[in-house]
């Protein structure tokens, strides 16, 4: 019966998730000029077009997103960092960072992602490790724990180096954790900046984004992009990574050895219309929705909800015969005690009979354990019988104080 249930649960659910859309081939993948590219839904990290997607590139200037997510972990925006090492024979391209220069880290921030400046990817390196070396392995820390494991940096600028290398997958990696942060969205969006330094307020620095995709007057204008970082070498040619958002479905795209920077944006433009036009967004479970039940005892069964939002992109052209299946573990709660909104249970999530995602399931209701609810059970039954006992005693007393009043007066009476 209980199986039942959950087939006929299963399948209730894929009408309110898929309810009126139609099945739709979906169209050749796009081609890119890229040697290595990658489409990714930022929401799941599912993989939705892969070209080389695994071989190991340079990534150039898309370096610098990494340098990004080590900044803002560490720093605040409005920290002051004092020039002090000279950048004036820094390879590649600059911003005039000087030495004795007092800046911010929004500003370093602003010179790194919109005009790419190596300077300002080292003296973010300087501020907040002793060496280039050791700013290199936080990122590579960073980098496996995103997952990121055929990634390799050398330096915060991507200068060339034999042993400094990506993936396209790894990029696409980096740039889903870049955009979590509204800081990192928000500084790569700017159209142009000015940069004065505290110590000269003669002195200034004029910033130009050169991602073209959010220039409403380019010609790769992309009114969906919401991030990007390109970049170039002789030895790794162009490299671009974005991020695109539509009706709240965010995708993140990586390039690696492409020959044509302006092509790249055209087709960073097709992938992400690819991604747009062929793929559903689906939200599964929000965080707290009750997702099953779960019989503890023959007289409870407790209402099961999710720890945090499910989500899942699927192709058009399969979600007429999406399925899904919430299998939960097995576990003896009749002697345990939690309050709702404990974790209390496992689940294996499975999406057209492929295991999907595991779950931690949470109580919908408080109880108390046996043992406690037993005590209170007793002591609630002892506190019933003595207060019937109490009030017997006190009605009895009452009447026997009646009784003899009566009695005495009566004898009073007859004496007279």
């Amino acid at each position: 019966m209980k199986n039942i249930f959950k087939i006929f649960s299963a399948l209730f659910l894929c009408l309110v998730l898929f309810p009126s859309i139609s099945a739709k081939a979906l169209t050749d993948p796009p081609q890119i000029n890229a040697e290595g590219s990658v489409l990714m839904d930022a929401s799941t990290g599912k993989i939705l077009y892969s070209k080389n997607g695994d071989k190991v590139l340079e990534p150039a200037s898309t370096t610098k997103v990494m340098t990004a997510i080590i900044a803002l972990e560490k720093c605040k925006l409005d920290d002051e960092v004092t020039i002090e090492k000279d950048f004036t024979q820094v390879d590649g391209t600059t911003i005039g960072l000087l030495k004795g220069d007092v800046v911010t880290v929004h500003d370093l921030l602003l010179g790194l992602l919109l005009e790419s400046g190596n300077d300002a990817a080292e003296a973010l390196a300087y501020h907040i490790s002793s060496s280039l070396e050791d700013f290199a392995i936080l990122m590579n820390d960073k980098a496996k724990e995103l997952g990121a494991l055929h990634t390799n940096f050398k330096n915060p600028s991507g200068l060339p180096d034999p042993e400094h290398v990506t993936t396209a997958n790894d990029l696409a990696l980096i740039m889903r954790e870049a955009i979590k942060n509204k800081d990192y969205i928000d500084i790569s969006n700017v159209k142009s900046y000015e940069i004065i330094p505290k110590n000269d307020s003669s002195k200034k620095i004029w910033l130009n984004n050169k991602n073209y995709m959010i220039n409403q007057v380019s010609k790769y204008y992309c009114p969906y992009a919401i991030s990007g970082k390109n970049g170039y070498t002789t030895k790794s040619n162009h490299t671009y990574t974005a991020a695109a958002q539509k009706n709240g479905h965010v995708l993140v795209a990586s390039f690696l050895n492409a020959l044509d920077k302006n092509q790249n944006f055209q087709d960073m433009k097709t992938v992400f219309n690819y991604g747009f036009d062929n793929f559903v967004f689906v939200n599964l479970y929000k965080e707290g929705q009750q997702v099953d039940t779960y019989k503890i005892n023959d007289d409870l069964t407790i209402p099961l909800l999710a720890t945090k939002d499910i989500d899942y992109v699927i192709p058009k052209d399969e979600t007429e015969n999406a399925t899904t299946f919430l299998k939960v573990d097995e576990k003896d709660l009749d002697k345990a005690s939690f309050n709702t909104g404990d974790v209390i249970l496992k689940g294996t999530l499975y999406l057209n009979n492929e295991e999907f995602c595991s779950m931690d399931l949470a109580s919908g209701v408080s109880k108390e354990s046996s043992l406690k609810a037993n005590i209170i059970s007793l002591s609630n039954k002892y506190n019933l019988k003595l207060i019937i006992t109490t009030t017997a005693l006190i009605i009895g007393a009452l009447s026997l104080l009646r009784y003899f009043t009566k009695k005495k007066r009566k004898r009073k009476k007859s004496k007279h």
